[in-house]
């Protein structure tokens, strides 16, 4: 540290000044514009102009809480936050059932909002809550909203009690009353500022008496005068430590409740040390004392943090997805008029209007109006929808054709398109095992250096018994600084969220890192294994009919039939020509095999062979040939009966997807093996397969879904059995969604985001099969980041630990060299995970 010098000799000026100070800004009133015998005196017309408007709109308290702040008495969240540490009100049995949910296995659940929230180590500290309310279960943070959601025993602690754990971390405990996050984003960064403001200018006057001082060791200072001066830098001091510099004291007291390491307890014992001794040293009247040093410290690390904190904002703004689907502005109609009010301002029962190619904002009835909606954000349905008059209607739908008004249902947070996007935003802030890793290391990392900090002052105090305590404490608190592993617990959650930002705005939604980590999981050695469904994801699922071998009204029972299915190849047949307007009756669907159904009283039998085997229909030698010659040729034979007899059947064509070929190849060079699943024909499938470059014994046709289910868990079974990497399955967000759940990884490429996400863990909203590819670069980059940051970290640690200790480093160079150092691997988290929405070209089909 930095030490003011103990001798010095100068003489001293005293100035004492008396003015009258203006009521808004606190200057002095020039004397010529004192007006007499009025309460209120102003600097200058500016500011008597801006009280008179805050004084009219009776917003006195503003001066109240500006002098709390200013006398040191509290910060603006203390202002803001009175009355707050009386958490009696939250065990009120209509506060407990609007902010609390009561669960039959014993436990309660609640959300809760939390001030003060800047940091890793923040968040760290809150999601170890259960060491101060052992009856918590889990805590876990969403730090882009501020928010904390935890599980307690509900016979074992109240409501007030997980609300006072919260506060006796230092993390004041709020319900969320819909307060926007930008307003509370903005609160937090004004926060910070100050702290940072006034550190700065307490370093700075602390600074000129140490030149005061320093300029004295040449030509002396009377004792008097140095006693003086080293008080005032005691003073400024202790002032610095107590109020910016609480926030690292906070921490620190947070993490011994909590009985657990935190990244703020090397920080507030070299502060405390440093301090501790600079005040004895003052009262003494003899020895160093390291004010300017500490001050600047605090300076540093405040200005760091601020800068880490922006860091880690602008990758939680990435998930906010809810803004790149909906309008942030609505047209209300009142009677006659119609005004734009802010999307927040909107409230249930209002009557919006959207015109012609807006997106909806709100969910809703239609009151007036009829128009076309695309539909695709929520059912995967990219043809126009009809709407009229007393249909529901929901936000992030675009209104095609006419004016619609529609009377709002729900808004914001509420609406079906904001769940949507809360199953990304949450499952995001999920902890990948390499998160939880970097969280135990940066852990158990905080106790190493405490320990070495004591071995190191041990060591000073008998390496150079001259220096004695004063050396001992320098070097200790230099490696406590210079060590501390904010960028160890910062970088890991950093990347992995500015990653699946990335990936959001393109078009592709991932639920958690921890679906990169398996993605960038696989090698040639122990490969993972990735399935693709083949109908509408390897191929455009675009099927249209080659040819009949039916009589034409045969033809048009059968597409009356397949009328009743979604299924591709049934939407095919019913779109290849006329059909019959008679009802179809007794109708039986048997899933990936075909149809059964009633037509003007003909019975008819759709489907695979296998499906007409299973009725018991028999299948002429001709009938096969020919099913025979179409699927080898690439076509998918689809067998008729009629009345129990096979009379024929349709064949139809799909073709592959032009980019299916080249990410098939960027799995397999990546070290995967590569698997195709379909309902489809055999033969169609081995077919398909040869074109994409996919082993002939690796394409498994005839599955259903339940089969396609079951294959995904035996290969996730043996894959985990012989240490191989993940199963991935690629498919439909519908037909599929039990095997996309079973996966390892599922990935939607096709069908609605609503039912896709539900059923997978990956969304490819757009872009086609390419977007794949980029989600497996993004994978295997962010790993390899996050990989290198904790190297760097680490090897940085060692290196400044070893330096530290052995005095080459002095504690105001460690207080510079910290934050630069996590600057440095936040630079590293943050890069290369740019991935332009604009790369997406192709438009996937519904």
């Amino acid at each position: 540290m930095t030490a003011i010098p103990s001798s010095t000799n100068a003489n001293r000026a005293t100035k004492n000044a008396t003015a009258t100070a203006c009521t808004h800004c606190g200057l002095p009133v020039p004397r010529g514009l004192i007006e007499q015998d009025t309460p209120h005196q102003f600097c200058c017309q500016g500011c008597k102009t801006v009280y008179s408007i805050i004084h009219a709109e009776g917003l006195d308290d503003y001066y109240t809480m500006r002098r709390s702040i200013e006398t040191g008495k509290a910060s603006v969240p203390d202002a803001l936050n009175e009355g707050r540490t009386d958490y009696a009100a939250y065990d009120d049995p209509a506060f407990a059932d609007a902010f609390s949910e009561t669960h039959n296995d014993g436990t309660t659940t609640a959300t809760l909002s939390v001030d003060g929230l800047h940091c890793a180590a923040c968040v760290w500290l809150i999601e170890r809550l259960q060491r101060v309310v052992p009856a918590v279960i889990s805590a876990q943070v969403h730090y882009g909203r501020a928010t904390v959601d935890i599980r307690w025993r509900t016979a074992e602690a109240n409501f007030s009690d997980i609300a006072k754990g919260l506060h006796a971390l230092g993390y004041p405990a709020s319900p969320p009353r819909g307060q926007s996050q930008d307003a509370r984003r903005r609160a937090d960064a004004r926060a910070q500022l100050i702290r940072i403001g006034v550190a700065g200018a307490l370093a700075g006057n602390i600074m000129l008496v140490a030149v005061a001082l320093y300029a004295g060791v040449f030509d002396g200072m009377d004792h008097a005068t140095l006693t003086f001066f080293r008080y005032v830098s005691a003073a400024l001091g202790v002032l610095t430590l107590a109020w910016p510099g609480r926030v690292f004291f906070r921490g620190a007291l947070g993490a011994l409740r909590a009985r657990s390491p935190h990244l703020d307890l090397p920080i507030a014992l070299a502060l405390f040390v440093g301090g501790a001794w600079g005040v004895a040293n003052t009262i003494r009247g003899t020895g160093e004392i390291y004010f300017d040093s500490l001050a600047a410290l605090v300076f540093l690390l405040l200005v760091g943090r601020f800068i880490q904190s922006q860091q880690q904002r602008r990758a939680a703004d990435a998930l906010d997805l809810l803004l790149t689907l909906t309008p942030s502005v609505v047209r209300i109609v009142t009677g006659n008029t119609t005004t734009t009010k802010p999307v927040e301002a909107v409230q249930e029962g209002d009557l919006a209007e959207i015109l012609p190619g807006e997106t909806i904002p709100v969910d809703g009835v239609i009151t007036e109006g009829t128009s076309d909606l695309d539909q695709s954000i929520l059912t995967g349905e990219s043809a126009p929808v009809p709407v009229r008059a007393g249909e529901p209607v929901f936000s992030g739908a675009v209104n095609l054709s006419g004016v619609l008004r529609v009377r709002t249902t729900a808004v914001g947070e509420t609406t079906r398109a904001a769940r949507l996007m809360q199953l990304v935003a949450d499952a995001a802030e999920q902890k990948a095992p390499i998160v939880q890793l970097a969280d135990r290391m940066a852990g158990w990392f905080v106790a190493v250096v405490a320990t070495l900090a004591v071995v190191t002052a041990i060591a000073w105090a008998l390496i150079d018994p001259a220096g004695g305590l004063q050396s001992a404490i320098e070097h200790a608190t230099a490696l406590l600084i210079v060590t501390c592993p904010c960028a160890l617990g910062l970088a890991t959650p950093l990347v992995l969220s500015a990653t699946i930002g990335s990936l959001a705005k393109s078009g592709v939604l991932v639920k958690g890192g921890l679906q990169l980590e398996r993605l960038a999981n696989s090698n040639p050695s122990k490969p993972g294994t990735v399935f693709f469904d083949k109908t509408g994801t390897v191929t455009t699922g675009e099927m249209s009919v080659a040819r009949w071998t039916v009589d034409e009204r045969t033809a048009r029972l059968v597409r009356t039939l397949e009328a009743q299915s979604t299924h591709p190849i049934a939407r095919a047949i019913a779109a290849s020509g006329e059909r019959t307007p008679a009802p179809v009756t007794d109708s039986t669907h048997t899933q990936g095999l075909g149809l059964v159904g009633t037509v003007e009283g003909t019975r008819l039998a759709v489907g695979s062979d296998d499906h007409l085997r299973a009725l018991n229909i028999d299948i002429a030698h001709d009938i096969a040939e020919w099913a025979t010659a179409a699927a080898e040729s690439g076509e998918t034979p689809v067998l008729i009966a009629v009345d129990g007899v096979a009379l024929g059947g349709v064949s139809l064509t799909d073709t592959p997807r032009p980019d299916a070929g080249a990410l098939i190849d960027t799995f397999t060079r990546a070290g995967w093996s590569v698997a195709l699943l379909s309902g489809d024909d055999p033969r169609v499938v081995r077919r398909t397969a040869e074109r994409l470059g996919i082993d002939a014994d690796r394409a498994l046709g005839r599955v259903s879904p339940e089969g396609k289910l079951e294959t995904i868990r035996e290969r996730a079974r043996a894959n985990a059995a012989e240490g191989r990497g993940p199963v991935v399955m690629i498919g439909d967000g519908v037909n599929d969604a039990a095997a996309l759940a079973a996966a390892d990884v599922g990935i939607a490429v096709q069908g609605g985001a609503e039912a896709s996400l539900d059923a997978a863990d990956i969304f490819i909203q757009k872009g086609g099969l390419s977007s794949i590819a980029r989600l497996l670069d993004a994978s295997a980059g962010a790993i390899k980041r996050i990989h290198l940051c904790i190297i760097v970290s680490l090897c940085y640690n060692a290196t400044m630990a070893c330096l530290a200790a052995s005095g080459f480093i002095h504690p105001l160079l460690a207080a510079v060299l910290m934050p630069i150092s996590s600057l440095t691997v936040v630079g590293i988290a943050a890069s290369g995970v740019r991935t332009s929405a604009s790369a997406t070209t192709e438009t996937e089909p519904a």
